[in-house]
């Protein structure tokens, strides 16, 4: 008899304590409407740019109304901005739009990466675009599919502006964030937890939560979780015939497994272990959605952290970057921007 059957093929990932103890801080950051905002980059003259459903939107200071700069004709899944102010607009389809600063269409670049799912890009060069193909098609259940998918489809692509296309590393599980770093690029896997450089060789492993995209920082980066791990989740990887049963059985939106909606209903699994006296949810309660933004240094070590707990609302962080002295986040839990003032 083996007693050891049930053990997980990872390490135990982080618990949240310590740096990364639960707080309520992107429960109590400043909030602005967003329906539909996915990613955010910054333009050349310090503007910030936000991808909100089919429209590329300008936003010159946080109180100033946003203007739309450019319509794509496919809803916009990431952007990114090179050094000269260029801006690569990637959508549904693998459609590509590069945007010249004055925000005219580059005609130069191909229209048509080849991606199946952009994840996240950045520009190697002024004439190299670096695409991360998450795999398959990017849909409302993407979060609950990557969780129980273990097919290895994600890649990272080199695109150039004469259409030369190159797959430079392949294999990757679910890729969603891409950054430069200290000693080359960084590339986030969701359900792995883990942090790649570029040859796919794991350089921080056993994060706690199911990672969005890594963005630089002044004390290192920016690492946004689309959900916390949930212990009941990493249990089941062992009930792979209870697993294939709800896959076959039950639609995704009720699968054990985690997700970006915070609403609460009793249609979804676990949720009345959160009912507490009077119908509250606690703050400690399970949730398979969660709101958290990790803090990094320069060698990828958790130095703090903002939460948004059970009881909150602000879940599925997407990206979080730094503008104009605060941090700000994408909310796909709320639809919304969160503005939260750093403390140096």
């Amino acid at each position: 008899m083996n007693l050891f059957r049930r053990a997980a093929k990872n390490p135990p990932t982080m618990t949240l304590e310590g740096v990364l103890g639960p707080n309520t801080l992107l429960e109590d950051a400043e909030g602005r409407p967003a329906p539909g905002a996915c990613a955010i980059a910054i333009a050349s003259d310090g503007a910030l740019l936000v991808a909100q459903g089919h429209d590329l939107r300008r936003i010159a200071d946080w109180h100033a109304e946003g203007e739309v700069i450019h319509r794509a004709a496919a809803p916009i899944r990431t952007l990114c901005t090179s050094p000269d102010g260029k801006i690569a607009v990637l959508c549904s389809g693998g459609a590509l739009v590069v945007l010249a600063p004055n925000f005219d269409v580059a005609a130069s670049w191909p229209d048509d990466t080849g991606v199946a799912a952009a994840t996240d890009a950045m520009f190697k060069s002024e004439s190299e675009l670096l695409i991360l193909d998450g795999g398959g098609h990017p849909d409302d259940d993407s979060l609950a599919r990557a969780a129980w998918d273990d097919t290895m489809q994600g890649s990272l692509v080199s695109l150039t502006s004469n259409g030369s296309r190159n797959v430079l590393v392949d294999g990757l599980h679910a890729p969603v964030g891409l950054c430069a770093g200290m000693d080359g690029l960084l590339i986030t896997q969701m359900e792995r937890a883990c942090i790649t450089d570029a040859t796919g060789h794991i350089v921080r492993l056993g994060l706690p939560g199911y990672l969005g995209r890594l963005r630089p920082a002044p004390r290192g980066y920016l690492l946004s979780c689309l959900a916390r791990r949930d212990p009941l989740i990493e249990f089941l990887k062992t009930e792979r015939a209870f697993v294939d049963e709800m896959k076959s059985t039950i639609a995704p939106a009720h699968w054990i497994a985690p997700r970006s909606d915070p609403g609460f209903s009793h249609d979804f699994p676990i949720e009345m272990g959160a009912t507490r006296l009077f119908g509250e949810v606690k703050a400690w309660a399970p949730s398979f959605s969660y709101g958290l933004v990790i803090e990094l240094d320069e060698q990828l070590r958790p130095i703090g952290s903002a939460h948004s707990r059970a009881n909150g609302a602000r879940h599925a962080i997407a990206e979080a970057i730094m503008w104009q002295g605060a941090m700000i986040a994408v909310c796909l839990g709320t639809g919304e921007l969160l503005r939260m003032e750093v403390q140096e």
